[in-house]
This record gives C-alpha cells, sequence and structure tokens, in this order.
C-alpha cells in the first residue's frame, strides 16, 4: 500500500461523504453544500490517497499568519493504524512554525492526539460555544 498525501482543496465530495460517513460523521454530509463550504473554507486541507481512493483527510481554518484550528481529521476505519491519522497532521503542521495549532479532540481521540508526540498540550483555559445545530 502506498498512500500519497495531497495538499490541495481539490477533493471529491462523493469520496469524502464516504469517508464521513464511515467514521459516524453523518450530520457532516447531509447538505452537499454546507460539506463543500466545509472544504473551501479552510486555509489547509490534507488528503490522503491509495490510488483513487480517497482514505484520509484533514483540514485547519486559519488567519494564516498566528493561529490555525485543526477541525477534521478522519480516516477510512479500515485504513486505521497505519500512520496516515500522524500523516496528515505532520502535513498541516509543515512549514507552519510561525502558527499557533489548536486541537479539539472528543474523549475517544484525545489519547491518539497525545501519542502522535507532535507538540501539542493540553490547555486549561479553553472555553469553547457548542454548535446548537
Amino acid at each position: 500500500m502506498t498512500i500519497v498525501y495531497r495538499d490541495t482543496h481539490e477533493v471529491d465530495l462523493d469520496q469524502l461523504t464516504v469517508l464521513f460517513n464511515s467514521v459516524g460523521w453523518e450530520r457532516r454530509t447531509a447538505d452537499r453544500d454546507r460539506l463543500a463550504q466545509l472544504v473551501r473554507g479552510s486555509l489547509f486541507v490534507v488528503s490522503a490517497w491509495d490510488g483513487d481512493r480517497l482514505v484520509g483527510f484533514a483540514r485547519a481554518i486559519s488567519d494564516g499568519a498566528t493561529n490555525a484550528y485543526i477541525s477534521t481529521v478522519a480516516v477510512l476505519p479500515e485504513y486505521q493504524k497505519r500512520g496516515i491519522g500522524r500523516g496528515l497532521i505532520q502535513r498541516l503542521l509543515a512549514d507552519h512554525d510561525g502558527i499557533q495549532f489548536v486541537l479539539h479532540a472528543n474523549e475517544n481521540a484525545y489519547p491518539f492526539y497525545l501519542h502522535l508526540d507532535l507538540g501539542f498540550e493540553p490547555f486549561e483555559n479553553v472555553l469553547a460555544r457548542p454548535r446548537k445545530l
């Protein structure tokens, strides 16, 4: 298996829908226009491909100067535990040492991100206003 990473916003929305649905994110795929905006509205986008198949996706919302928020990291379940998630995040962070990246993870994913040893540190003073929809 050779995984190819792409740093482009050109992502097949049909395959992204399959990927997101496979990890339980059906709410993100219910509205195709909103899904397209999810990709367009992100400054940094990285995708992972096995041939023509989208197997991983990550994005960060950023001003491009000082701050970025890693909002989405997904890998097809059958491709997990192969280093693809790490590869996606490494590419988001690459060449952006002047930007502080923030990552919010649910309790199941939190240990994974700490395990990556990519410099993420827990913050106690983070506030979040959850979505209402």
